[in-house]
């Protein structure tokens, strides 16, 4: 990486604020520091800056928080992966702290946010659609009337042609609800996720982040001492400089959610039938791709197989633990509430007893399952929606290898804030990350209890 001094370095390039009365601040000389927030279950960027106010600019302005922020921060040598909204400016929505630092000067600190979700709160979509998903979202998220985004869009085409109506919805409302139907046109899985990221406004499948190539390569221990020596940049960018395991498979928490084991019972109103689907985490767990999956690896569950009771039950065998009762009305594979006069039954019927018992499991894991979260030196390369290698060290000695055989491995980024602190020149990244699978299995054994009950131990009162 030609160009770059030290892990973290950044050039804040352009840091304009553009008030309500058309008033224009150059914030490069006055800002202490700013964050980006990015969040892969959320729909829109969000952020805040602090600046040092001497001349009662908060007044002048006025900043209300109604106000355009024109923001571009590079990393040296990655001008092609600047972060740049001067095409399409943050806005400002409020004004979180407004402080007096000594008697000639106060400390200000703004919220913003992304247009897009200031626009979406504002209008409402009530229109049928007859498209495949995937143009549906694209036309909302392009049409004048409702988002009409400037920025990239990451679309993966998804299967059937659906008849669908918006009944006066939010058009994020209805782009998240589409998300919960959407299937992928590839590999048939249910795991849509709608969120935007630093590089643009996603609408794509957890699989499709899977597939990608890994982003970095991260490493937690000693990396020695450089002083008096020429840093080396790619070792640093490379550290961990804090960690710690957030989630690590809360059993009750995954049984209450159905992540382990659920079922839905669907009622047919064209045909007037039931059908019952269930969803088995250790029988089900292979059925779609997973975060470490390639032609010569193959993914682990992150429990046990072993039984749990002398009735040969796994931790997913109990698929009534969480119920799901949905209704629909649709023949062997044509929607019945909608027909064509040209060529009838032509639309895909609604498919959530394919999709959605793993997709309630898939997101559980991703939130609740193996979590991590670290500290690493920033760059502008990294974003949410990324996949990265993360290398953890064992505790002790006496081991078989160096690393922890089921934590270290590929992660998902999930949640990612970037930390721009301009007195000191760094940026800093604080990230969540996610997999869902362990690269080796887990020993299976018995551990069922021998005890028995009293069965005439019963106490009356």
């Amino acid at each position: 990486m030609s160009g770059i001094q030290y892990a973290g370095e950044y050039v804040l390039k352009e840091a304009t604020l553009i008030t309500s009365a058309g008033v224009t601040f150059d914030l490069k000389g006055l800002i202490l520091s700013f964050n980006i927030y990015e969040n892969i279950f959320s729909t829109s960027l969000s952020g805040s800056f602090s600046f040092v106010d001497t001349d009662n600019i908060i007044t002048n302005g006025p900043i209300v928080g109604q106000e355009y922020l024109y923001l571009k921060v590079g990393t040296p040598g990655l001008d092609e992966l600047d972060f740049d909204f001067t095409n399409v400016p943050f806005v400002t929505y409020k004004v979180n702290v407004r402080e007096d630092a000594n008697k000639n000067t106060q400390l200000i600190q703004v919220s913003f946010t992304s247009p897009e979700i200031i626009k979406n709160t504002r209008v409402r979509v009530s229109k049928s659609y007859t498209e495949s998903i995937d143009q549906i979202v694209t036309n909302i998220l392009r049409d004048e009337r409702y988002v009409n985004t400037l920025k990239p869009l990451h679309i993966e085409p998804t299967a059937g042609i659906r008849k669908v109506i918006s009944p006066n919805l939010h058009p994020y409302n209805f782009i998240t609800n589409l998300a919960t139907e959407a299937v992928s046109a590839k590999d048939g899985n249910p795991f849509f996720l709608f969120y935007e990221s630093t590089r643009g406004i996603n609408f794509r499948s957890i699989e499709s982040l899977f597939s990608e190539e890994t982003k970095g390569d991260y490493s937690l221990g000693d990396f020695g001492n450089n002083k008096g020596k020429q840093p080396d940049v790619e070792k640093e960018l490379g550290r961990i400089v804090s960690f710690q395991i957030a989630a690590n498979n809360d059993m009750l928490s995954n049984i209450v959610s159905g992540m382990l084991g659920s079922s839905i019972i669907e009622y047919n109103i064209y045909d007037k039938s039931f059908n019952k689907s269930t969803y088995n985490y250790i029988e089900d767990f292979g059925k779609f791709p997973r975060i470490n999956y390639s032609d010569d690896f193959y993914d682990n569950p992150v429990y046990s197989e072993s039984f749990i009771d002398d009735k040969s039950n796994t931790i997913g065998s109990f698929t009534d633990a969480r119920i799901h009762l949905h209704s629909v009305s649709s023949g062997a594979n044509f929607d019945t509430h909608h027909t064509n006069p040209t060529s009838a039954y032509e639309y895909a019927p609604n498919q959530i007893k394919n999709s959605l018992l793993h997709r309630q499991a898939k997101f559980n894991e991703m939130t609740d399952g193996v979590t991590i979260k670290m500290e690493i030196n920033g760059s502008t390369n990294i974003s949410v929606g990324q996949t990265i290698n993360v290398t953890i060290p064992v505790t002790g000695t006496e081991h078989d290898g160096k690393y922890d055989k089921y934590y270290t491995g590929k992660y998902l980024i999930t949640k990612l804030r970037h930390n721009f602190d301009v007195p000191l020149k760094r940026h800093e990244i604080t990230l969540s990350a996610s997999k869902d699978s362990f690269s080796q299995s887990i020993p299976i054994g018995n551990n069922i209890p021998e005890g028995k009950s009293d069965l005439t131990n019963i106490i009356k009162y």
